[in-house]
This record gives structure tokens, sequence and C-alpha cells, in this order.
């Protein structure tokens, strides 16, 4: 048999994967979100109508959009600062490297976990405003500003090590004679950043800010670990809730049906514009 023949054979496992963890599922999720509660008829879009009138769900569709994006401007804005600093040859930089790298080498349970004992009453986090002086905080109490404020800082502290590999290799990437044909050039500093160095990176930047965006979309571990479903809720969040907690697993397939949607939404025009660039 021909290796061309036998090629086809090769991919079976690859595409009976995708069958039966995606096609499948994703196809189910689409009947139970189109099918009517009562009657079980199709196409029935009474699910939606059930979202529209829970006050939880417009808390989870703004959360879905405040938190990834306050998120991933952190990420880009943090990781862009610790590679331009740890690019450089400073002292201890192997072991500065690797401190950045610690939250993301956690498993994810386990850094969560750590975490929410630091902001519980009793936590680390009360203990330092104690020695101050200053008054306890309820830091992950639901719907508190302090509560989507600990969401956001715990998922960009943890995953800003991403956006710092990434933009790191692209750093490592930039031959040094750019660099000193610009410093020929009189080009120092911001200048020499401005000029030089931002407009070399902003390949690596544009696939940080896509593969961050999609994964911070279906963000659900963080939130819900540390507040529960509805202390600061998303849609994936919100999803689990009616699935786990109320048993309407139309609702739960409707809500992440709109979240699929919201992400092809925001993210599908930046992909095809950056496969259009030159």
């Amino acid at each position: 048999m021909s290796p061309r023949a036998r090629s086809p054979w090769l991919a079976a496992p690859l595409v009976l994967y995708l069958a039966l963890f995606l096609l499948f599922p994703s196809l189910h999720a689409l009947v139970l979100a189109f099918r009517d509660p009562a009657s079980g008829a199709l196409p029935s879009v009474a699910s939606f109508r059930t979202l529209a009138r829970d006050a939880l769900f417009w808390r989870a569709l703004a959360g879905n959009v405040l938190v990834p994006a306050v998120t991933v401007a952190i990420e880009i804005a943090s990781g862009l600062a610790l590679a331009l600093l740890l690019a450089e040859r400073l002292p201890a930089r192997r072991l500065l490297r690797t401190l950045v790298l610690i939250p993301f080498a956690l498993p994810e349970i386990v850094f969560l976990t750590i975490v929410r004992q630091a902001l519980a009453p009793r936590g680390y986090a009360n203990a330092a405003l104690a020695a101050v002086g200053g008054a306890p905080v309820d830091w992950l109490a639901p719907a508190s500003a302090t509560a989507y404020l600990a969401v956001i800082v715990t998922d960009a502290w943890r995953t800003t090590p991403v956006v710092f590999l990434l933009l790191l290799a692209a750093l490592a990437a930039i031959p040094g004679e750019i660099y000193e044909a610009a410093r020929l050039d009189g080009a120092r500093g911001v200048r020499l950043f401005r000029h030089v160095t931002l407009p070399l990176l902003r390949p690596a930047l544009a696939a940080a800010l896509l593969l961050r965006g999609v994964d911070a979309l279906r963000i659900f571990a963080t939130p819900l670990v540390l507040t529960g479903a509805e202390g600061a809720p998303v849609l994936s969040t919100y999803a689990y809730h009616q699935w786990a907690d109320q048993g309407d697993e139309a609702a739960a397939a409707a809500a992440a049906v709109l979240l699929a949607l919201l992400s092809a939404t925001l993210f599908l025009p930046l992909l095809r514009r950056r496969r259009s660039a030159p």
C-alpha cells in the first residue's frame, strides 16, 4: 500500500476524537438550546427567552465582556513590560524568569485555592491590612467590585506568563544589527522602543491578543473557585449554574451557544485580518 493510500487512515484517530468530543457535543448543545423545554418542538427560542428574563444572565453577559477585556489588557501590558525587562542581561535573570512562570506552572486549582485562602476574611490580605491599621475587607463578597477585581487580577496573574513567553521569544528573534543601525541614527530609549521594537513586536502582540482573548472569553475556573457561580458570574459559570444547580439543561445550552457566538463575533474578524495580512 502506498503512503498516499495509508494517509487517510492515519488521520482516523483525530477525526474520531473531534467527532466524539467536539462535533457531537456541539450538535447536542444546539439541539438543547433550540428545543422547546415543554413541548420538545424544534426550532424554538423559548430557552433564550428564559435567559432574557433572568437578571443573573445579564450580569453574566456583562461580566463576560468586562472581565476578559480588562484581564487581557493587563496581561499584554504586564507581559510586554516583563519581556522587555528580562530580555536584558540582568543579574539572576534566569531566576527572575522562573519566578514569573510559577503561577502558570502550578496546577490551576492549587493556585486558585491559595488565592482564595489569601483573600478569605481571616486570610493573608486582611492580616496585612490589620498590620498597618486598616480595616478588614470582604474581598470576595458576591456582586461586589472587589470580587470582580479579585477575579481579574488573579486570572491576569496566572496567565501573564503565556504572553511573557511569546513576547520574550519575539524579542530574542529581533536581529541585534537592527538596534545597532537604529542607535547609529540616534535612536535611544523611548524612541528606539517606539520606532524599532514595537513595530517588530506587532505580529507577536497580535498573536498574544488573539490567543489570550479567545481563552479569556471562556474563563470558568477563576470566578467559580473564588466567588462561586453567582459572585462574579460570566457566561460559562452561568451555564454551569443552570445545569448543575438549577437542573435546566436547555438554559445551560442556550448560554453556551451565546458564549460561542460572542467569541466568534469578536475574534473571527481579527483572525481573518491576520490571515489576509502580507
